[in-house]
């Protein structure tokens, strides 16, 4: 999707090459922005041994480009498990402090500002021209809509989300609205949101 294309995008602006996507929605081999669509998301559980398309080079990482924060950390989540190595992405024209912390599967967009001493958990999405200021944390999978900002010391929490536009004060948080996903009997077991923006 949009997302994907935008992730693709940032990775080929910081020098690197897509090997392609796993995508369910279309058939193996068709193109998406010049890069294959190597099959289903269900590859996922064997992507460590899928053979390449001819003459591509092996992936060294993986990112998950979904903007749904419930399945991104549930994709994240079976690469990992696959023994997958989950990469950063950051556009060249984001603006990333040297103090700020970013784990695996984390994508930061063009125009996009981390400040100082600023935390990104697994997965977190920050959309383009997104501000995440000093001290602010964004938990697990959490993520920022283009031009949102989070002010000094905010912390965004597992699984929510900004909005396009929308401002978290200093100091304030936000967390994300859930609930036990169908069949589990705790928070160990699944959750999804409750009016998450995917």
């Amino acid at each position: 999707g949009g997302h994907g294309r935008s992730v693709a995008d940032a990775i080929r602006a910081q020098g690197d090459a897509v090997v392609g996507f796993l995508d369910d929605s279309r058939p193996a081999d068709e193109l998406v922005a010049g890069d294959p669509v190597l099959g289903p998301l269900r590859l996922a559980w064997d992507v460590m041994t899928q053979p390449c398309p001819e003459g591509a080079p092996p992936p060294d990482r993986f990112v998950v480009a979904i903007g749904n924060p419930v399945l991104r950390q549930r994709w994240q989540h079976v690469l990992e498990g696959a023994g997958a190595p989950v990469g950063v992405v950051v556009h060249p024209r984001a603006c990333v402090s040297p103090s700020a912390q970013l784990a695996p599967g984390c994508v930061v967009l063009a125009g996009a500002v981390i400040n100082a001493d600023a935390q990104l958990e697994r997965g977190v999405l920050v959309n383009s021209g997104a501000v995440v200021d000093h001290d602010a944390i964004c938990c697990a999978y959490s993520q920022l809509g283009v031009n949102a900002a989070m002010a000094g010391g905010a912390r965004l929490g597992p699984l929510a989300s900004l909005a396009a536009g929308e401002v978290l004060g200093c100091g304030e948080h936000r967390f994300a609205e859930l609930e036990l996903a169908a069949g589990a009997s705790d928070l160990s077991e699944g959750v999804s949101c409750v009016g998450t923006s995917g």
